[in-house]
């Protein structure tokens, strides 16, 4: 009898299906599913100037973009220099960038110039979701579903963890937010990064970083690097950004 029973058990052992494998992450389909209409992210980011006599933090951004049917809806983003001596020499000053569909509105930053009384925000002649002197910043979007495939495409994984490079001619196939925001032609200059992942497969942390010369207001000897180190946060809450009051902006016209 009990030579039966171990035979019995062990073919059911033997018939029983094999667990099933951890399913695989995919951050795009993750990413996908955080962009409803009126939902977003918030954003922080660092830019450092590294050179051979060690590494400089020039320029901070914080921001929360919105999204819409398609990409971003609206951007609200403001951006501070960290450096004085970095700041005097490529005009690096405290901003402000909202916009809200195809109109961006900039307070403060380089060549604000004089605005007539009750004035403190100018609307832009076309989209600059990060204003002047934004652009300077974070090239990379990991918030954008084309731009975040494009990063795992190209991709080596580690766990969470995704390295590579991107060249600045493919980010702006690819990319609007790089189209609207990264001055300057394509080139094929590569952008190394490293993207890693947070709950629920998100974007958690991205660092890029590539050869200043020709990227940064031609500042910088040959090797000088620009190093970009941005975080993300409060993915799937709402938001909602707005215009500035239309009685303090201005527009060129009298």
């Amino acid at each position: 009898m009990k030579q039966a029973v171990a035979a019995l058990l062990a073919g059911a052992f033997l018939l029983a299906p094999a667990p099933a494998a951890a399913a695989s992450s995919d951050p795009v389909a993750a990413l996908k599913s955080q962009t409803a209409v009126g939902k977003g992210v918030t954003f922080s980011d660092v830019s450092s100037f590294i050179e051979l006599s060690g590494t400089t933090k020039v320029m901070s951004r914080r921001g929360t973009l919105q999204y819409g049917k398609t990409g971003f809806a609206a951007t609200d983003v403001s951006i501070k220099p960290l450096s004085e001596e970095k700041a005097t020499s490529s005009l690096l000053v405290p901003e402000r960038v909202i916009t809200v569909g195809k109109s961006s509105y900039r307070k403060g930053g380089a060549f604000a110039g004089e605005l007539p009384k009750g004035k403190v925000w100018v609307k832009t002649r076309k989209p600059l979701p990060a204003g002047l002197v934004g652009s300077f910043g974070q090239p990379v979007n990991a918030a954008e579903v084309p731009t975040l495939k494009a990063l795992v495409s190209v991709a080596e994984r580690s766990g969470r963890i995704y390295t590579g490079s991107i060249t600045f001619a493919q980010l702006r196939k690819v990319s609007p937010w790089a189209r609207a925001t990264v001055f300057g032609g394509a080139n094929d200059d590569p952008i190394r990064f490293t993207l890693t992942l947070g709950p629920g497969d998100l974007p958690a942390k991205l660092v890029t970083t590539f050869q200043a010369r020709g990227h940064w207001l031609q500042y910088g000897a040959e090797g000088d690097e620009i190093s970009h180190n941005t975080v993300y946060k409060g993915w799937g809450k709402k938001y909602t950004i707005a215009a500035p009051p239309a009685s303090q902006i201005y527009t060129g016209k009298k």
